[in-house]
């Protein structure tokens, strides 16, 4: 019945989703405005709005991964020593942690699945909440943590009650005595499956999401699709440098973005089309407004994140050496000349 049913609606359904997933500038634009706004209105059902000491508070900002069931098609499940080492240095270094979203991957699992296998990540995840210290956003992987109903169903009993999952935080911050804020949120802003109100959130969730995973059907989304990578950051990069004193956060792509690409010519971090033309030489100043934690999901194992901490901001990369998880700065930059900057 599965095989007739995929040959049947399989295509239809892959081009329509397919479809819905691909950001749409207009659509991607108003969604993180509002969510923006929303945040300083201090709406608590969208997120919140914190003070923070750049110089003394310090978080780790983890994004996209995709936690699954332990089989051969879970993504996560080879870089988990990595995450928990990670994890644990930054719990014993006094840090907060936000995941950005896509913290299990729900479009191939069920909850059940999910949190049965992964009691270990996640037991590390509520070390920070019982600290008060731990900040969860819900991306299109894991739109399902959008409803607090399933929230207190499946992670009771390894996260203490409450726990909000947020659509976005905002960090208010001085440096310089200049204020500035760092907006974060998973980024599938747009979208027009996963970016919608509380019954078509219901409806995705609950019946589009299992239909998909019976089916077995694949999704050309930012994190699969390289043009679509490109395409989303860019977009991302473009509503940041419209902002007034806003550094934007977000995941959803897999691919790390550091303050626009503006401080290396690493071609991972560099937003295509924005500062070189077609033989190299730059077209416009860029401003270092948007950043992309990459994923804890990668093939060789890796991680990847931002770390705000110490008067600095950071792309880190954690990495298996020798039989030990090793934290590796990739890019660093001073707030205070970040700032500058802007």
């Amino acid at each position: 019945m599965r095989e007739f049913l995929k040959k049947i609606l399989g295509p239809f359904l892959t081009r329509l989703a397919s479809r819905a997933s691909a950001p749409d500038k207009k659509d991607v634009f108003a969604s993180l405005g509002k969510l923006y706004k929303d945040l300083h209105r201090k709406k608590p059902l969208r997120g919140i709005s914190i003070p923070v000491d750049v110089t003394k508070n310090r978080f780790i900002i983890f994004s996209d991964h995709h936690k699954g069931n332990k089989d051969d098609g879970d993504d996560f499940a080879s870089s988990e020593k990595n995450y928990l080492a990670a994890m644990k240095y930054y719990l014993n270094n006094d840090f907060c942690c936000v995941s950005l979203g896509d913290g299990e991957e729900l479009w191939k699992y069920k909850p059940s699945e999910v949190i049965r296998n992964n009691t270990e990540s996640l037991g590390a995840e509520a070390k920070f909440h019982e600290q008060k210290k731990y900040y969860k956003t819900f991306g299109n992987h894991d739109l399902t943590w959008k409803n607090k109903l399933d929230v207190d169903f499946w992670f009771k009993g390894i996260f203490q009650l409450p726990l909000p999952v947020y659509e976005g935080l905002v960090l208010k911050t001085t440096v310089n005595d200049k204020k500035i804020s760092f907006f974060l949120t998973h980024g599938h802003q747009g979208d027009k499956m996963s970016d919608n109100n509380g019954f078509s959130t219901w409806v995705v969730s609950h019946a589009w999401r299992p239909l998909q995973r019976y089916l077995e059907i694949n999704v050309n989304t930012p994190a699969t699709n390289l043009d679509l990578t490109d395409k989303h950051n860019i977009m991302m990069y473009e509503w940041s440098a419209l902002q007034k004193d806003v550094l934007l956060i977000t995941g959803h792509t897999h691919k790390p973005v550091f303050a626009s690409g503006l401080y290396s010519d690493h071609p991972s971090n560099r937003i295509p089309g924005h500062n070189e033309n077609i033989a190299g030489t730059r077209t416009r100043k860029l401003k270092p407004t948007y950043f992309n934690s990459g994923c804890c999901c990668y093939n060789d194992a890796d991680i990847t994140g931002i770390e705000i901490a110490n008067g600095k901001i950071s792309l880190i990369r954690w990495h298996w050496v020798n039989d030990a998880s090793q934290r590796f700065v990739l890019e660093e930059v001073e707030l205070e000349k970040l700032v500058r900057d802007l």
